[in-house]
């Protein structure tokens, strides 16, 4: 091997060059890299929302709900269903397993769906789409004017904004909510109608006759192809009140004789706003792979270069920004760099002597990135919360490689050796201990469910960022050094040797120390709270609300302004829109339910949880009727695409709905009780009121039967749909009504009168009998079960413990009800899949660890005690998290894998110099003496340098850092118990094992 390292260094020019270019290819390809919140990630759920108009819930249930469950339930891979049934829609969410193929499940449900189409009730519509954080807008947009008109509004964003926006660059759909559509609305007089002896039916008949364009066929005629149309439609208001209306008898009238002829807003049941009043949304959806950051500049350089196009009394807002959140994680990586650099810098000029020696090892940081983002580019890879993460947790662990090899060829030129032969002898232990490192991620591979799409992208992201530092400490760097020509001083020569070789003597002592550290750490895992996903202040927050059951539209909307007032009078908010009869996303929605989507202000005092605990003690003061419900806006994405963006969720197994409700309510009151617990609810949703009219004797005597009734009632409602009025690039649909009668109770209704067929007018009371049923409650299903859903969230309390009492509490109180069943889902369900999936990651990555140091010292002896102090380091790990009041999840779950690989590739040298030691001819307790005294200065440096490295991410510098704060807990505290543990721990083990150690091409330390 030193031939080789010969050669590299004759072929330093060429080596240099080839770096160089490396690292511009990958510094080019990183800027092209698209840039997300999330890993492009293939999630495997498909939604499925079927809608038959006005139609009950047990209708619903019956005719479309049930129908579809059975049909799809065929569709192979399929885990879990789950149905939602309300007045009209149905939602049904399926659940697969991880890594199938979801295109082609999506077409499976898309067929299975569509061959029951028949079985459906007429007009049933069915939209079945794949999950996937693409279906969720990444930047939001607010039209909103003092003097225009929602009519106008829509206009401008439909006509002008939305062509331009699909064609910034990544927009896949630029969907619009809010505003208001026109129609023409004819309110047709009572009396003219009596006169004439007509009907609303026969007048809708003649409009819609009116409003047809009727073809001819083809015709051949001077020597081309007409196509012959008959067309009588009219293109204005005007044209619209001369449409001839027939009479019996007589002769046709035009239609403004009937009644009055208006443009109207068309009926709607939902509302959209944001600061300061009503408004339309334009939501920008991401291309798939394409670039959030990328998007959001094309759309501000767009908004910048022609807002003198739009009208100057027309305020666009942007309440929603995700580009916000990685370019603030983004940051947080420059941060790491910058001080990881500096302080390893420091860190090795002040154990070396030299800061030329320090500035070097700080180099490998820059080029080792740009590599890395070379192999992210090819591995078609995206910058993301998990990607640049992992380039942040790495580069400690990249400092690592480069003082290893630094403090060596320090050490080894002090005694005048040669670069060479001294590269030589190290590299062999240098691949062992980097292969201890690399080999716990190659089980992140296996990992399953959510934890394993995300992780495994972060795994994918340091493996890349550690080989790299290992190649590059081993071909750049040693030359870069080589430019030094007088040797290092070497201050602190010594120091701290006597202090080792003391505490070394009291063998039993330190094994003592190490077992109650040992128990301690236990304790503390054993009675630590846990958690899903560490809590991340993304800078925006959702806020769902729900009004009392049966709310109307209009009447929540009022409801909402004492809350509006809240949200403006918090200074952190820049921004909010509102949805109401529909949320951010693909749900079925009651017009007494919606959310808010919260824009946070970049420099605050406060966190996002504080302003939302805040917030929920404001409003219910304020607007005591209305319920809330806080979230993170990427938290609740991502719940939406796996199970549920609730933490808590509950499942009430019965058929009897009754007691399912009222046991929901009752478990609903015992959670809220449980400290810690916010935002709770008992999933009890229910519709508003049903007005049944029945036919009576007298409508019978008429021969008035339920169609009959239909058209006289409808008019007086609904209105009836008369067709479309052709206007250019659009239409305007015409509807058909009667006045609306006093007042706004059901009895008004009844009181007022229709026209009959051949004249006459009958009142609605002598003929229909009315009955007003109570709201129907929403239907959830969970594979086929009736189920009642509760939800709830944390503010201050983990995950972990929270469920236990919950669990204990309920046990309690259901156990009175004997056959209702309990499930326990959300995010804790996950999370105990998570976590069994990481035990098995930290079984596997044990194993390889323990294979990899086998085949380099050919020791169980000296293999185990590597291992057991690896493992006796996941006790700092428990201590750190205690220490700082974190939860162990899923990030510090990960922190402590890869603190049995790091602590592993420093125990490789320890032990290498002790075998050196032992081939030299020293007994085993004055090698393993020696090899910790010298071993003391490369571990302190590296432990020194390593949690230097991820001071950014423990102090959360960056709203991007909150995901891997816990990880960078964990590997901290396995960092800092590691060092005693390395330098007296596993010294003291193998200076008690047998003289004997083996001899031939084992490995061994460099002399």
């Amino acid at each position: 091997m030193t031939r080789f390292f010969r050669s590299l260094q004759s072929q330093h020019r060429a080596v240099l060059l080839a770096f160089l270019l490396l690292a511009a290819a990958g510094i080019a390809l990183g800027l092209e890299l698209p840039a997300a919140i999330l890993p492009e990630v293939t999630f495997p759920r498909i939604t499925l929302i079927a809608d038959s108009g006005e139609r009950d819930t047990d209708e619903m249930l019956r005719g479309v709900t049930m129908p579809l469950e059975q049909s799809i339930r065929r569709v192979p891979g399929l885990q879990e269903m789950r149905s939602t049934t309300s007045r009209g829609s149905s939602e049904i969410n399926l659940n697969f397993d991880w890594g199938s193929d979801m295109d082609l499940a999506l077409q499976r449900v898309q067929a299975l769906a569509s061959s029951i189409r028949d079985q459906l009730p007429a007009g049933t519509s069915l939209d079945a789409r794949l999950m996937s954080p693409t279906l969720f807008p990444v930047v939001g947009l607010s039209l909103t004017s003092p003097r225009r008109s929602q009519i106008e509004l829509r206009d401008l964003a439909e006509l002008t904004l939305r062509p331009a926006l699909a064609r910034l660059p990544g927009v896949s759909e630029v969907v619009l909510q809010g505003g208001r559509k026109p129609e023409v609305r004819v309110t047709l007089d009572v009396g003219a109608l009596q006169a004439r002896a007509l009907t609303v039916s026969d007048v809708a008949d003649a409009v819609a006759r009116a409003l047809e364009l009727r073809s001819l066929g083809l015709k051949e005629a001077n020597r081309e192809l007409y196509l012959a149309l008959v067309d009588a439609r009219p293109h204005s208001l005007e044209e619209v009140a001369a449409i001839p209306i027939p009479t019996p008898g007589g002769a046709p009238v035009p239609l403004r004789a009937l009644g009055q002829i208006d443009l109207a807003d068309a009926p709607q049941f939902t509302r959209y706003a944001a600061r300061p009043g009503e408004a339309v949304l334009i939501n920008l959806l991401r291309q798939q792979s394409a670039s959030t950051v990328t998007l959001a500049d094309a759309l501000t350089s767009w908004l910048a270069s022609h807002r003198s196009e739009l009208p100057p009394d027309v305020s666009v807002g942007v309440f929603y920004d995700q580009a916000d959140l990685i370019r603030a994680s983004i940051g947080s990586v420059r941060d790491g760099l910058l001080v990881g650099g500096l302080l390893a810098i420091v860190i090795i000029a002040a154990f070396i002597g030299s800061p030329f020696l320090g500035a070097l090892a700080a180099v490998v940081l820059p080029g080792t990135v740009a590599l890395t983002l070379l192999g992210l580019g090819i591995a078609r890879q995206s910058l993301n919360l998990m990607t640049l993460g992992g380039i942040a947790a790495a580069i400690g662990l990249v400092l690592d490689d480069a003082i290893v090899i630094v403090e060596h060829l320090a050490h080894e030129g002090a005694r005048g050796r040669d670069r060479a032969e001294a590269l030589a002898e190290l590299a062999p232990t240098v691949f062992a201990s980097s292969f201890c490192t690399l080999a716990i991620f190659v089980p992140f591979g296996l990992l399953g469910g959510l934890a394993g799409a995300f992780f495994r992208v972060l795994a994918i992201s340091i493996a890349t960022m550690l080989s790299v530092s290992l190649v590059l400490s081993l071909t750049l760097l040693p030359h870069l050094a080589g430019l030094r020509r007088r040797a290092p001083r070497l201050p602190f020569a010594g120091a701290g040797e006597g202090l080792v070789s003391r505490l070394l003597r009291h063998r039993r002592a330190i094994w003592i120390a190490v077992g109650v550290l040992v128990l301690l750490g236990a304790g503390l895992g054993v009675g630590m709270g846990s958690g899903f996903l560490p809590s991340m202040d993304e800078g925006s927050l959702i806020l769902d609300y729900f009004t009392p059951a049966g709310t109307s539209l209009e009447e929540t909307v009022r409801m909402l302004a004492p809350l509006e007032r809240q949200l403006d009078a918090t200074p952190e908010i820049a921004e909010w829109s509102r949805r109401t009869g529909n949320q951010l996303g693909f749900f079925i929605t009651e017009p007494n339910h919606g959310d808010y989507v919260l824009r946070l202000r970049g420099a605050r005092q406060r966190s996002g949880e504080e302003i939302a605990d805040d917030l929920r003690r404001r409003i219910d003061v304020a607007a005591p009727g209305i319920e809330t419900e806080f979230g993170q806006l990427v938290e609740d994405v991502i719940g939406d695409l796996t199970t549920s963006p609730q933490p808590i969720e509950v499942r009430l197994i019965t058929e009897d709905r009754a007691l399912g409700q009222r046991l929901a309510r009752e478990a609903a009151a015992v959670i809220a009780r449980v400290p810690g617990v916010v935002d709770v609810r008992d999933g009890v949703v229910i519709s508003g009121p049903n007005l049944i009219l029945t036919p009576n004797r007298n409508g019978s005597r008429l021969g008035i039967d339920a169609p009959g009734l239909e058209a006289l009632v409808g008019p007086r409602i609904a209105g009836v749909p008369a067709g479309q009025m052709p206007r250019v690039a659009r239409v305007w649909p015409v509807r058909l009504t009667l006045p609306q009668p006093p007042g706004d109770r059901p009895a008004s209704l009844l009181e007022s009168e229709a026209p009959l067929a051949g004249g006459g007018l009958v009142r609605l009371a002598d003929i229909a009998t009315p009955r007003l049923v109570p709201g129907d409650a929403e239907v959830q299903r969970a594979d086929q079960r009736t189920v009642n859903t509760i939800t709830a969230r944390l503010s201050g309390r983990d995950l972990g413990s929270t469920v236990g009492e919950i669990r204990r509490l309920l046990r309690a109180r259901l156990a009175s009800s004997p056959g209702v069943g309990v499930e326990y889902a959300g995010q804790w369900q996950e999370q105990q899949a998570s976590f069994r999936g990481l035990l098995l990651v930290l079984a596997l990555a044990s194993s390889s660890v323990l294979l990899i140091l086998l085949l380099a010292f050919r020791s169980w002896r000296q293999s185990g005690a590597v291992l057991a102090t690896a493992l006796a380091s996941l006790a700092g790990v428990f201590m750190a998290l205690r220490a700082t009041g974190e939860t162990f999840n899923l990030s510090s779950f990960v922190g402590a894998i890869m603190v049995v690989g790091i602590v592993a590739e420093n125990a490789v040298f320890v032990v290498a110099e002790y075998r050196r030691r032992r081939e030299g001819g020293a007994d085993s307790g004055e090698a393993a003496r020696l090899a910790a005294t010298r071993r003391l200065r490369p571990i302190l440096m590296t432990t020194l340098a390593g949690i230097a490295a991820l001071t950014p991410l423990l102090l959360g510098w960056g709203a991007g850092t909150a995901l891997l704060r816990p990880l960078a807990l964990a590997v901290t505290g396995g960092f800092a118990l590691s060092a005693p543990l390395l330098l007296l721990f596993l010294p003291s083990l193998l200076a008690a094992g047998s003289d004997t150690t083996p001899r031939g091409r084992a490995l061994r330390g460099p002399a």
